[in-house]
């Protein structure tokens, strides 16, 4: 495992590690959920070792949304020494600016030689992952992985998820439309996340960018996912608690929906939970089985 850094295009350094095979073809980008990060992310730091050694490149980038709050250093030197950062972390992040973040490490997969890559989305990391696909069309993705994929809006407003919701996103609007839209909401999202207001806005309003897997709402197309004319494997643990009605009615729901996809394979992850603690083992199986049948790499 080796550290790796890039440079967003508003100036962010952002940190990563990467698990490097002997020889480069093919890199898994996984790109983490809300306030995550890869010290305390343990499927995936097995998932890597275990990628590493069948031949498979593996690359955890951070991205602005890691930790609950961080202070992500910028270019610009201050006046004493040291460089200026910004704020940001899950509670300041916007989930447009997800795709400067994975532009950034697909540049690196390809700095560091890779010819295909596999963008690997966790929980939120779907959702950028998915909205990254459909904005830009990457031409050297060859795969996606939705594990944990979340309907983002549905969790917060299913009642037993969230049931202040409503008040929520009134005092949101109101903190914005006064001029302060960093202003912590009164009450925390899943009794978990302070988030500031805009933040909540941005993670949670209908019809915007982030509202690509509406499961709740249950529309006929969700065209962001449509987008996607690569293999799709997508799984989820047995007791994942961001399900809206069942796990196989959830992704049977999305399956159907990914409507260019050429092969959706759907998993089921025996007594894991959302974080896949105590299963990070059955998860690298997965995950390098499917890549192993899906791509043609020959087994080690």
């Amino acid at each position: 495992m080796d550290f790796c850094y890039v440079r967003t295009s508003d100036d962010l350094k952002l940190q990563g590690v990467q698990y490097e095979p002997e020889a480069k073809d093919v890199c898994v980008l996984f790109v983490h959920g809300m306030s995550g990060n890869m010290i305390e992310n343990y499927f995936a730091d097995l998932l890597g070792q275990r990628l590493a050694q069948s031949g498979i490149g593996f690359l955890y980038g951070h991205n602005r949304g890691y930790n609950h709050i961080n202070d992500i250093a910028t270019s610009k030197l201050k006046d004493k020494g040291g460089y200026e950062t910004k704020r940001l972390g899950a509670t300041y992040e916007i989930f447009t600016d997800c795709l400067l973040d994975i532009d950034a490490w697909i540049e690196e997969v390809r700095k560091l030689g890779y010819r295909r890559v596999v963008l690997m989305g966790h929980s939120l990391g779907c959702n950028k992952t998915i909205y990254y696909f459909s904005q830009k069309k990457p031409d050297n993705v060859v795969g996606v992985i939705l594990a944990s994929p979340p309907d983002m809006i549905g969790l917060v407003q299913k009642p037993e998820y969230q049931p202040n919701s409503s008040q929520l996103y009134q005092e949101a609007k109101e903190n914005v439309a006064k001029g302060q839209p960093r202003e912590l909401l009164s009450s925390m999202i899943w009794d978990w996340y302070n988030l500031s207001s805009q933040t909540f806005l941005s993670l949670f309003s209908e019809n915007t960018e982030i509202d690509n897997l509406p499961i709740l709402r249950k529309p006929d197309e969700f065209p962001q996912l449509a987008s996607i004319n690569v293999p799709i494997l997508g799984f989820m643990g047995e007791y994942d608690d961001i399900v809206i009605r069942t796990l196989e009615e959830d992704m049977d729901l999305i399956e159907s929906r990914a409507t260019r996809c050429p092969a959706f394979a759907k998993k089921y992850v025996p007594k894991a939970s959302h974080t896949y603690d105590g299963a990070e083992e059955r998860v690298s199986e997965i995950v390098l089985d499917w890549l192993q049948k899906t791509l043609g790499l020959v087994k080690s």
